[in-house]
């Protein structure tokens, strides 16, 4: 136990060449019972690659010489209709009907414009897909602190945008004893209803669906996701899709040539791209990006706007603003 104690923690973006050892954490997340392993696993790649919806993290434990993903999280914002009707009928599967809408090529994952028009509005709709780690050989002391490595992930990548409601289905009782002694998710319903109703089901008994909304989160303002529910700070600067992407890819410690090759675009556009940043922020905030003639340097400017953005995510995320 000792040697295990000694293992290191850490949180990362979840890559696509992880995603077979994060399902294989519970599998019961999955969401296959309608579509089959196959199709369900190509789905939550699909999902993985919808960047502007679909947000993931794992957490890796580091021993010795060996590096293991013990913890995984992934959620996704959804149409707003998709959620109404899920509260409206209540019934186990809320994965297996997201997975499946993406293999029927009719995804209830929201589109870009959806979510930029939700987010502008505070009105952001998500589902949790997964919120997992490694059962068995963890002591219980490292499942607490992959936990707390999962939140924290979750604040950072979904920190800057505004929401209003968050469902999440607890597929066992594992899940359930979880969340017995928080207050931020409520329960919605254990569908006794649905089992009544459909006495033959094979929908094993301990699934209960759960929603974390504005309410809720007021009985837990120190939950980790309560301050995605306050729609305080509104961006100031307009960016563009790309100008984000750039600003995003640039804190995690991209430099311009491999920032180019994740978004597929030439090293050129890039430049263009912090030409418009700069533009754009010293229209606004010239301290934070005087104009050239002050000698500040092009280095200078980019890293006064990431030390800006890094504590305004905001800035960060889909918006409206009037033209």
């Amino acid at each position: 136990m000792g040697a295990a104690m000694n293992a290191l923690f850490s949180w990362r973006k979840t890559q696509a060449i992880d995603l077979e050892q994060c399902l294989q954490l519970h599998p019961t997340r999955n969401g296959a019972e309608i579509v089959g392993e196959v199709r369900a696993a190509s789905a939550w790649k699909q999902l993985l690659g919808m960047a502007h919806a679909t947000r993931s993290a794992v957490v890796e434990m580091r021993q010795k010489d060996q590096v293991e993903i013990v913890g995984f999280g992934l959620g996704s914002f959804v149409k707003k209709s998709f959620v109404e009707d899920e509260l409206r009928n209540p019934r186990p599967g809320l994965n297996a009907r997201v997975i499946e809408s993406i293999v029927d090529d009719n995804p209830v994952i929201a589109t870009y414009a959806e979510v930029r028009d939700a987010n502008t509005r505070g009105d952001l709709q998500q589902v949790i897909l997964d919120t997992s780690w490694k059962y068995g050989t963890l002591a219980e002391e490292q499942v607490h602190e992959v936990r707390v490595l999962l939140g924290r992930a979750y604040q950072e990548i979904f920190a800057g945008y505004r929401f209003s409601r968050i469902l999440w289905e607890s597929v066992d009782g594992h899940d359930l004893w979880h969340l017995k002694d928080q207050r931020s998710f409520r329960l919605v319903d254990r569908f006794e209803d649905f089992r009544r109703a459909n006495p033959e089901t094979t929908w094993n008994a301990d699934r209960a669906l759960l929603a974390a909304t504005s309410e809720s989160m007021r009985a837990d303002p120190h939950s980790i996701a309560a301050e995605l529910f306050q729609h305080h700070v509104q961006p100031q600067f307009g960016l563009r899709r790309g100008e984000q992407e750039l600003l995003e890819l640039a804190l995690e410690g991209g430099d311009d040539v491999s920032i180019a090759k994740s978004l597929f675009v030439t090293l050129p556009a890039i430049k263009r791209r912090w030409s418009n940043i700069f533009e754009r922020v010293g229209a606004i905030r010239p301290d934070l990006c005087p104009a050239d003639g002050d000698g500040t340097r092009g280095i200078q400017k980019r890293q006064r706007i990431l030390t800006y953005v890094r504590s305004h995510p905001e800035e960060l995320r889909p918006f409206g603003f009037k033209v």
